[in-house]
């Protein structure tokens, strides 16, 4: 990617953010014409390095005319100073990359979340740091949605969009800004939302533990058995005993009449007569007992 071109080195070397470089003015030191504005940074995540500028001579026109960083010679903070407009040259961009929007997960599989900017060393281009948020948009606040920063030494290797780090990298991160979504409660880290929702596999069954376990369970059921059958046998209050009802009392068998009384009860009393419908009067009686008419 070497252009022949001679490189000049910076005034003063300090870590800048991508996000701080794009949109910067760029200027011509022979004769201060504005050249245009950074609107692109490539690397090499290989080997960790800025490697070279894209710069639009006005914005959102055309495609970018593209500078190597090591072609600055001043990087401030409102201008980007470059000797003059001879520094552009058509380079390939194969195997470098954007960074941003590239996903970082742990060897272990712990998703991290996603770059959305990074910092490097002005003169050497070197990146000493990646700033991961839960989505990666570059657009989206920090105070809206936390930010975190990521030494690049924990990159154990690179594949395409997806960078993988070492294990435990999760309890090393910084964080830059912590969101309000954060804040409310609404929002966890990725790591600690993967824990939430993907709970731990569990682990293979050794049958000598089962075994143990089922004996185990087996004497203390039955030691859980006497000590219940124990404790309802004193909670259990014994029955009170029922006042027996009184009983009705019996009367006293009549006295057994003697033997002769009953014979002379017997021989002296009179057999009652049938009894007789009186006879019908004659009308001569009837006449008899009739009072006198008075005398006509």
């Amino acid at each position: 990617m070497t252009t022949g071109k001679e490189s000049v080195a910076l005034v003063r070397s300090e870590v800048r953010r991508r996000s701080q470089v794009l949109g910067t003015q760029v200027i011509s030191q022979a004769n201060a014409a504005r050249l245009g504005i950074v609107s692109q940074v490539w690397a090499d995540l290989e080997a960790k390095q800025v490697l070279v500028l894209g710069v639009l001579e006005k914005a959102f026109a055309g495609a970018p005319r593209l500078l190597e960083l090591r072609q600055v010679t001043a990087l401030g903070q409102d201008a980007l100073l470059v000797p003059n407009d001879e520094v552009f040259d058509n380079l390939d961009l194969e195997g470098l990359s954007r960074v941003v929007g590239s996903e970082v997960v742990t060897e272990g599989g712990i998703r991290l979340g996603k770059v959305k900017d990074f910092e490097f060393n002005s003169v050497s281009g070197i990146i000493t740091g990646l700033v991961l948020s839960n989505l990666g948009l570059t657009f989206v606040p920090g105070f809206i949605l936390s930010t975190y920063l990521l030494s690049t030494d924990e990159i154990v290797s690179i594949g395409g969009d997806r960078l993988i780090v070492e294990d435990g990298a999760e309890t090393r991160l910084t964080q830059l800004a912590k969101g309000i979504l954060e804040t409310l409660g609404l929002g966890k880290p990725p790591w600690e939302a993967a824990v939430t929702l993907n709970p731990a596999l569990p682990s293979p069954i050794d049958s000598t533990a089962v075994e143990d376990e089922e004996d185990y369970d087996e004497e203390y059921g039955e030691e859980y058995e006497a000590e219940e059958e124990d404790i309802y046998a004193e909670e259990e209050p014994e029955p009170e005993p029922q006042p027996e009802r009184p009983r009705r009392a019996e009367p006293a068998p009549a006295p057994e009449q003697p033997k002769w009384e009953q014979e002379y009860t017997t021989e002296d009393t009179p057999a009652q007569p049938a009894s007789e419908s009186p006879a019908p009067e004659s009308p001569a009686d009837v006449w008899e007992d009739k009072p006198n008419d008075p005398p006509t």
